[in-house]
């Protein structure tokens, strides 16, 4: 029986994948209760947009995911995140990429602003 059971739980543990998101809301915009947008919208730059873009700054946002080298799935729970502060968008894109025994995370780090 333990081998039967052993058979199919080590094989289901290189299936589960692990992922944290999170967010650290900064007090440097006036409104700070701003309506949760559109994940699909949130646009990304790795740096800050052009100098006619006049924004304010959200907070922080992170996520990790255990993403193998595909960092679309990191990319899109950060997207979501940012969703939840009402941010338009995500500047300062970072990517890191940790090795890890089993699998390969993508940790994506930027800053959700609101553009005006």
């Amino acid at each position: 029986m333990k081998k039967q059971v052993l058979k199919w739980i080590i094989p289901s543990l290189f299936l589960v994948s692990c992922s944290s998101v999170g967010h650290l809301h900064t007090e440097d915009v006036t409104a700070s209760n701003l309506p949760k947008t559109d994940s699909e919208k949130i646009l990304v730059y790795s740096t800050k947009p052009n100098q006619n873009v006049k924004f304010d700054v959200l907070g922080q946002v992170i996520a990790s995911a255990d993403a193998g080298e595909n960092a679309k799935i990191s990319v899109d729970l950060l997207k979501k995140e940012a969703a939840l502060l009402g941010a338009d968008a995500i500047i300062d894109l970072r990517l890191e990429i940790g090795m890890g025994y089993w699998s390969n995370s993508v940790k994506a780090t930027g800053t959700a602003v609101k553009i005006k």
